[in-house]
């Protein structure tokens, strides 16, 4: 095999001769977790992979309820009014006044994703810190509804992409995440690979899929500098894209070979050095990456839970009322530092949630932080702002040692009368080991259908609900008829 090392000379010379390297071994991480993917079969998945992926759909399902309306999501569904076909295949989930409730699969996966991610309360896998839902099963369920797949063949392609989106995510490492939204860049892949798994494509037509959605793999966390709404559209892009590059690479547009581990690929060019090529194949057909995603329950940026979950146990624990929090510090992880304190002035409802300080004396004042509880009476409300204030982040290095593999979280309180508090959570509420009953997702989701007002409400939702559990029986993927 030839090397990916090779040196650029001055124009007019030639290059000099590949000489073989150890690239062969890790350009077998790639070609291993391809042959994986195309060789999968539903019978191979175990029982409790199957059920949670019906319910991890369940809470994407919703969470694209809940962001009805929104204005990212208005905007990009006038985009595919205009840019689309009037009318099509595929299901809009959430469609707003005067939007066409289906249209093609590019653009259904588009809309579809960009709503699943609203609401901040959207799957987690933690390891690699990727929104894994948000992207696979909007391009998988468009697919699957232009292609007329079965629910088997459903849940088969979601169990694909969430193991690549979460391995890719996982090899590009935490340093990667400072400056790019990893649910875009390994989400795209992720989505590719589902879209490639529908479409029956052989290894090397999946490879050219994940070839070419890799080279547009995007997402910075710029965003968060001002509270602009581009992480809806990272999640649009990456399902959006990932359909395409399969569909493509299945008429023959070929990609990179090797696009994630090459000289010129995305460990190079978007890892800083600091790529763990292992990931890709650790575990693989033993460690399953959909058992390991977590819920959200609470509807603000997944790094404040931990912090969350730890001061509403201590403020129940001790009984302390709200007027009596002097000051709140939180121990928390770098990534949580670099996502959080741009967002510290809570200038929007969305903002909102990723200001530690505000959710924390939301917790405090409300002791919840679902979606009802952030609205603009909060943002208003002279008490939690106060509060806000007096809440700090501190860096700690015995959390930071568990991270991205655990979310821990360790708050300190000190009360008005100068007496000293902490509680620490090493599970979050809706992590693999606390996680949420399927009563409590259905009621999260109704939850989620309510606010977002729409007509998926009552006996629809109920349905919904009824056919998904039973997905596997499921002989098409049209479920909002």
């Amino acid at each position: 095999m030839l090397s990916t090392r090779t040196h650029l000379v001055r124009a007019g010379t030639r290059l000099s001769k590949p000489q073989a390297t150890r690239t062969r071994s890790i350009h077998n991480h790639t070609s291993d977790l391809v042959r994986f993917s195309t060789d999968l079969t539903f019978e191979a998945l175990p029982a409790p992979v199957v059920s949670r992926t019906k319910e991890l759909f369940v809470d994407f399902f919703c969470c694209a309820l809940g962001g009805r309306g929104y204005p990212s999501l208005v905007a990009l569904e006038k985009f595919a009014q205009v840019m689309g076909p009037h009318g099509g295949a595929c299901e809009i989930i959430a469609p707003g006044k005067g939007a066409p409730p289906s249209t093609s699969p590019y653009f259904a996966a588009m809309v579809n994703a960009a709503a699943g991610h609203i609401v901040e309360q959207d799957d987690l896998h933690n390891a690699s810190v990727v929104h894994p839902a948000t992207v696979v099963f909007p391009a998988a369920l468009a697919a699957a509804q232009d292609l007329g797949s079965t629910g088997k063949d459903f849940i088969l392609a979601s169990v694909v992409g969430y193991e690549v989106a979460c391995r890719v995510g996982e090899m590009l490492g935490t340093d990667h995440y400072r400056v790019f939204h990893t649910t875009g860049t390994a989400g795209t892949v992720g989505a590719a690979a589902a879209v490639a798994k529908l479409l029956a494509l052989s290894p090397s037509k999946t490879t050219s899929a994940i070839g070419t959605a890799g080279t547009q793999a995007a997402g910075l966390w710029e965003f968060a500098t001002d509270a602009a709404m581009s992480k809806q559209v990272h999640t649009a892009h990456a399902a959006s894209t990932g359909l395409m590059s399969a569909y493509t690479a299945r008429d023959g547009l070929v990609g990179a070979k090797d696009i994630l581990l090459g000289s010129r690929g995305m460990a190079k060019g978007l890892a800083f050095g600091k790529e763990l090529p292992g990931k890709l194949v650790q575990g693989l057909g033993r460690e399953w990456k959909m058992t390991e995603t977590s819920f959200k329950y609470w509807a603000s940026c997944r790094h404040t839970h931990p912090s969350a979950d730890a001061l509403l146990a201590l403020l129940t624990k001790n009984n302390i009322p709200t007027k009596s929090i002097k000051s709140i510090t939180a121990h928390v992880y770098q990534a949580a530092l670099d996502v959080l304190s741009p967002a510290e002035a809570a200038r929007t409802i969305h903002e909102s949630k990723f200001s530690m300080g505000f959710v924390l004396a939301v917790i405090a004042k409300k002791r919840s932080a679902l979606l009802n509880d952030f609205d603009e009476a909060a943002l208003t409300d002279p008490q939690i702002r106060a509060l806000q204030s007096r809440v700090k982040m501190v860096h700690d290095e015995s959390i930071q040692a568990e991270y991205p593999g655990r979310w821990i979280g360790h708050v300190f309180v000190e009360t008005v009368d100068g007496k000293k508090y902490d509680e620490r959570v090493e599970a979050v509420k809706g992590d693999p080991d606390n996680t949420l009953s399927r009563e409590e997702i259905m009621v999260k989701g109704r939850s989620l259908a309510a606010f977002g007002g729409g007509a998926f409400v009552g006996d629809r939702l109920e349905k919904l609900f009824q056919d998904v559990w039973r997905m596997e029986e499921l002989k098409g993927m049209r479920l909002m008829d």
